[in-house]
């Protein structure tokens, strides 16, 4: 019985998120499959972090500690020390899982067919990074006990949402990117623009839609580790700016929310403004 109450306490604030997030989808709310198989992928990630964070955990301590023997007297230890928890945090950890999560998002939703509104994006990271903070959650409240889902329950799995939001929120635009490009390269093919014109480039977002959650949760991992008083003043006021920023953009981006092409003539028309006639009169695949 215990347990059970355990992992109903652990589920209970990514349920809570979800529910959030889903209802502040309002222009068209996406479709159950399709969010539990992200939070199902979201869940998925989380053996294959572990092991890769593995890897990269041994990898970074047997390097940091080989140059601490090589130059050590050099050195000062803090700084050695420091080094290797930035390492561990943004790299080992940080990069690993948010990396895992924007596979899912890609192979998931890149080509989806429901991914047609601006606000999707985010919907889809949240549920992906909010599947994988949930099974997370539910191995160390089992382990650690009820206290530990209480805090848990505003800072982890929250945390996890937050960083979701940046991924999501670049990840749109660079869905947008994509469209952009696709009509910019048939408007080259058929000669309506010059060849030689630079096209938007998704890849710049897709990038974005990677470090900007990597740094995050970097800074967030780095700061509950690295244990000095400054670092937990740090880590509350960065926890604290980052409910106050991520709940203003999931509320700016809902209210704002829009489909996807409306976004994609915008671009297009702010970059080609000669063009609107011809961009009005064609029908492209959006």
């Amino acid at each position: 019985m215990r347990t059970v109450f355990l992992v109903i306490a652990a589920l209970l604030p990514a349920v809570i998120l979800c529910l959030y997030i889903y209802k502040k989808d309002r222009v068209e709310k996406e479709p159950a499959r399709l969010l539990f198989t992200l939070l199902i992928g979201g869940v998925a990630c989380c053996y294959p972090a572990a092991v890769i964070e593995g890897v990269f955990l041994d990898i970074i301590e047997k390097g940091v500690m080989g140059f601490y023997l090589s130059n050590g007297a050099d050195i000062n230890p803090k700084i050695i020390y420091t080094a290797h928890k930035l390492l561990e945090n943004f790299i080992g950890i940080a990069l690993v899982e948010e990396g895992l999560k924007l596979l899912v998002l890609l192979w998931f939703t890149k080509n989806n067919s429901e991914f047609n509104s601006v606000f999707d994006g985010i919907v889809y990271a949240v549920f992906v990074s909010l599947g994988f903070a949930a099974f997370e959650n539910i191995l160390y409240v089992l382990q650690y006990g009820f206290s530990n889902a209480m805090m848990r329950a505003v800072t982890s799995v929250p945390g996890h949402m937050f960083f979701a939001v940046m991924m999501g929120y670049y990840y749109s635009f660079a869905h947008i990117a994509g469209k952009v490009s696709n009509i910019e390269l048939e408007l080259k093919i058929n000669g309506v623009i010059p060849k030689t014109v630079r096209s938007y480039l998704q890849s710049t977002f897709i990038g974005l839609a990677l470090f900007a959650p990597v740094f995050a949760h970097g800074m967030y991992d780095y700061c509950c580790t690295y244990e000095t008083r400054l670092a937990v003043l740090v880590f509350y006021a960065f926890l604290i700016g980052m409910y106050v920023y991520c709940f203003g953009k999931i509320k700016k981006m809902s209210a704002g929310d829009a489909p996807v092409r409306n976004y994609v003539y915008m671009q297009l028309l702010r970059k080609y403004p000669e063009l609107s006639e011809h961009l009005q009169s064609e029908e492209f695949n959006l």
